[in-house]
């Protein structure tokens, strides 16, 4: 990493103004957000909009390929994949009580904008994640920075 490159902070380099869900996000809306966004993870944000928690595409995914009570995962799938504009809502399935709550990352990685680049990273790679929340001090998200903004770097 160059000189000037290592100099770089958090701010620098995030992507301000994250989506974000609730704990309270059913698994249709987070799927949607995923799809709509074109991203793989959001911050999890209180009804004080601070970060309680990150849920990913993987997460959902793992969430539910386990299926739920007598709920086959195979039904979950086919929830996601409706989008629920049909033109009769009798033809829309019914989605089982899955909330982002049950399978969010609670105590996520947040970083203050003004961390080095290369703080960032060393956490995100100790830790095995692929995104750090950016937060200010009260713990309200400013952004994200995903593994694939550090790769950026290195062009």
């Amino acid at each position: 990493m160059s000189l000037v490159k290592s100099e770089l902070k958090a701010k620098d380099i995030m992507t301000p103004d994250p989506v974000c869900v609730t704990p309270a996000t059913r698994i249709r809306e987070l799927a949607l957000v995923f799809e709509e966004h074109e991203i793989s993870g959001v911050p999890v944000v209180d009804q004080q909009g601070k970060v309680v928690g990150v849920v990913s595409k993987t997460d959902l995914i793992r969430r539910c390929s386990e299926g739920i009570d007598d709920i086959p995962p195979a039904y979950l799938f086919e929830i996601l994949s409706e989008r629920g504009d049909t033109e009769s809502s009798a033809e829309v399935m019914p989605e089982p009580l899955i909330c982002v709550d049950d399978f969010m990352t609670e105590d996520p990685l947040t970083v203050a904008p003004d961390l080095s680049v290369t703080a960032v990273a060393r956490l995100m790679s100790e830790k095995r994640i692929h995104r750090a929340i950016v937060a200010d001090a009260e713990g309200f998200p400013l952004g994200i920075i995903t593994s694939m903004d550090m790769l950026a770097l290195i062009r």
